[in-house]
């Protein structure tokens, strides 16, 4: 009797849900590089004399530093069941991606959570679940250049759309296009989506109205993959892949034409033990997470070593285990920092502001 009244009480909630509104703002809302700073530390790469390139701005932590909101589901929960609402920390903080303005997604592979943080308003929300199915293990995360929010789950080997809001929209190419196990995600310029499908060694790519284009690299191209995890684009939408098993990152054109590598296997910088996430400044210097390291590399379009910054550690500016980063139009720089439970946020220094 019991099992049967909680299943109708969910079922309810699943029902309500599309009913509710959902808290959110509609576009984005402005932050400046100086509202997001934490004055109380002060560190830049590399360290002076030289002039700095780099500058930590702040971490993010979770509902302990950000206002948890309930939402109308939640706020629903609690007038049925009594049971307060609790909010939800990271776990193992994996993707991270930002609009350009005060909206922030972390997906949480481990606790099956995307996190929408609103900086302005120093609010946090929620999406658990894709229609009537719950997400599993959330990873990669892009923003279409109209608002929509993809998701990857490596487990369920879905992509799942929502709106900005959290809203779920509906399933990537639903049972026409087969995941194997999806993980990155990045969209360029012209609103074309690509995905990292791991298993299968391949990207599969779609345009902006979601059409599938086919797969990159062709099987007789030099940049053939090797349990690929993790992509990015840049202003001239190039396409940077890390290519996990040859430890290096490989970059195409937007057609899927091998261009070049950067970086090879080793324990010096410049190269790479267990690569991870990658991203692109405006200035096209390109950007490696390496979670044996626990630091991040630059490079410069020829693949030359510019910086790196890190250590292990859980101070700021140090990492344990990170995995994903987002460099956003405003050149700020967000690093899930994974087994720290944490995002921390960088900023580029172009020469003007240096």
């Amino acid at each position: 009797m019991r099992r049967s009244r909680c299943t109708s009480i969910i079922l309810l909630l699943l029902a309500l849900s599309s009913l509710l509104p959902i808290m959110g703002c509609g576009g984005p809302s402005a932050l400046s590089v100086a509202s997001l700073r934490d004055p109380s530390v002060d560190m830049t790469w590399p360290p002076a004399p030289h002039p700095a390139r780099i500058r930590f701005l702040r971490e993010i932590s979770g509902p302990e530093q950000i206002k948890a909101e309930p939402g109308a589901l939640a706020r629903f929960l609690e007038f049925v069941t009594g049971e307060q609402f609790q909010p939800v920390p990271f776990v193992t903080p994996y993707g991270v991606v930002s609009d350009g303005g005060a909206l922030l997604f972390v997906s949480d592979s481990s606790s099956g959570v995307v996190h929408r943080i609103d900086l302005t308003r120093q609010k946090i929300s929620y999406i658990v679940q894709a229609g009537e199915e719950f997400l599993s293990s959330p990873v990669g995360l892009a923003l279409s250049p109209s608002g929509e929010v993809y998701v990857s789950d490596s487990v369920n080997a879905k992509v799942y759309v929502f709106s900005r809001r959290g809203e779920f929209l509906h399933v990537l190419a639903d049972g026409q296009v087969d995941f194997r196990r999806p993980a990155g995600l990045a969209v360029n310029s012209k609103g074309v989506l690509f995905v990292v499908d791991v298993l299968a060694h391949k990207l599969k790519v779609f345009d902006k109205n979601e059409r599938f284009l086919g797969e990159f690299p062709a099987d007789d191209s030099g940049g053939k993959l090797n349990l690929p995890s993790h992509v990015a684009v840049d202003k001239d939408d190039k396409v940077y892949v890390t290519d996990a098993l040859n430890f290096t990152v490989k970059i195409y054109d937007e057609a899927g034409r091998y261009l070049r590598s950067i970086g090879e296997i080793g324990d010096a910088p410049g190269s790479f033990a267990r690569p991870r996430g990658v991203a692109v400044d405006s200035d096209l210097n390109v950007y490696v997470i390496d979670a044996a390291f626990d630091n991040f590399q630059i490079f410069n379009q020829e693949g030359q070593l510019l910086l790196f910054v890190g250590k292990p550690g859980k101070k700021s500016g140090e990492f344990y285990m990170p995995s994903g980063i987002h460099i956003d139009r405003n050149n700020r720089i967000f690093i899930s920092d994974s087994y720290n439970r944490r995002v921390q946020v960088f900023e580029y220094l172009k020469e003007e502001n240096r």
